[in-house]
């Protein structure tokens, strides 16, 4: 028998940064493992275009970049 895998044509996909840590620099995010890898460079750069908060628990946010990527964060891994 045949199992055809369904897909979502319209169904989106997103990167799980919830582990990472991460500061706004301007208009970019930085993220990195911890603050020390961010600062020397070993660290991932978003872009972003817009940025999604949680409605009722700001626990999360969803960042979008520039090319349409979609990334969630933890927001208690914010650098201040």
């Amino acid at each position: 028998m045949n199992k055809k895998k369904i897909v979502n044509e319209n169904g989106k996909s997103f990167s799980d940064l919830t582990t990472k840590s991460w500061f706004r620099d301007k208009e970019n995010i930085k993220i990195g493992d911890n603050f020390p890898k961010i600062i020397s460079g070993d660290s991932q750069t978003i872009e972003v275009k817009d940025i999604l908060f949680g409605i009722h628990f700001q626990t999360w946010i969803i960042v979008i970049d520039k090319e349409d990527k979609i990334y969630l964060l933890k927001t208690s891994r914010e650098l201040k």
